[in-house]
């Protein structure tokens, strides 16, 4: 699994347990600085990257996150489960055990590598493909920055989603943008915070060209039910004309 994943074919879904493999596999997200999340706790988002791996002691390090008490709580969980994108593919795997270590004078937490690793290629849950006129607006900040409106095109039933926006306002993949509002056509605004998983840059139908970003809705699924029931709306219709579910 090299960066030339337009030049090979991806399998579809593969297991990992080969020790060569998954080192390869972390050592890839290592080098090309990749974001890896894990969901710990009640809906705590812990962002990092990968800063080294050792294949000699079979372990590797990952950055500090951004909030003192998430970064705290990792040392209490008996396990965690990471994920992260590597081209098309979606990765999970699952260690345990973290622990402080230094990695280049910096603090770092350290992990085994996983037992397993899961790659992948194709989405697991359908992404629901969301005509222009049905997408729902969102308002969204990020820190420091102006609001800005959005608009949610497509969403999963396990969270993840996408959303367009103009060229212009600039984000990073791993942000978190807080508190967003999208409003539901009956006025009603659901209040949810998104993480950008992945940024490209799109041309739409009538030649605009406009950012799209791979997101995740932190909160539960569940939390987010009345956002998935207006979406669910839209499917049967899509099938019809398509004949088949788009997916990510």
């Amino acid at each position: 699994m090299s960066g030339n994943h337009g030049k090979t074919k991806l399998p579809d879904n593969v297991l990992y347990r080969s020790r060569i493999e998954i080192r390869r596999i972390l050592q890839e997200l290592a080098g090309e600085g990749l974001p890896i999340f894990a969901e710990i706790g009640d809906g705590k988002l812990f962002i990092s990257q990968i800063l080294s791996v050792d294949p000699m002691a079979g372990c590797f390090a990952v950055a500090y996150g951004a909030e003192k008490s998430i970064n705290n709580a990792m040392f209490n969980q008996p396990s965690v489960k990471f994920s992260s994108n590597l081209g098309e593919a979606h990765l999970i795997f699952k260690v345990a055990g973290a622990s402080d270590t230094l990695c280049k004078g910096q603090p770092a937490i350290q992990f085994a590598f996983p037992r397993t690793l899961v790659f992948f290629h194709r989405r697991e849950h359908l992404r629901i493909p969301i005509p222009a006129e049905a997408s729902l607006r969102c308002i969204a900040e990020a820190g420091s920055f102006i609001p800005f409106e959005s608009r949610i095109i497509d969403i999963s039933h396990d969270g993840l989603g996408g959303m367009l926006y103009d060229r212009d306002i600039k984000l990073k993949a791993g942000t978190v943008l807080r508190g967003c509002r999208i409003i539901m056509p009956s006025g009603n605004a659901i209040v949810a915070d998104l993480w950008l998983r992945y940024i490209t840059t799109i041309t739409l139908p009538d030649g605009t060209v406009a950012n799209r970003a791979g997101l995740r809705f932190i909160q539960r699924p569940d939390e987010i039910a009345e956002l998935v029931s207006f979406f669910i709306q839209n499917l049967d219709k899509n099938q019809d004309i398509s004949g088949k579910n788009s997916i990510d």
